[in-house]
């Protein structure tokens, strides 16, 4: 049996704002394509969240240290 094949039609608009946009994105915004570069701003947040799993870790092996002598 052959298929019957349905006529194309659009299923959603894109917003009315989109006609506004001048740079890059279309109507649905950025692509993967306009994003800012990478230029290392996000270092200090990496660095700080190593810092706070350092501490944690450290205070996790702290207390099961003391735990360990109080117990025997």
């Amino acid at each position: 049996m052959k298929r019957d094949r349905r006529e194309r039609r659009a299923v959603v608009k894109p917003p009315p704002e989109s006609l506004q946009r001048v740079d890059g994105g279309g109507p649905w915004g950025p692509t993967q394509f306009d994003l800012p570069e990478r230029d290392g701003s996000n270092v200090q947040a990496i660095v700080m969240v190593a810092l706070v799993g350092v501490v944690v870790l450290l205070i996790i092996a702290g207390l099961w240290t003391l735990a360990y002598f109080q117990l025997n």
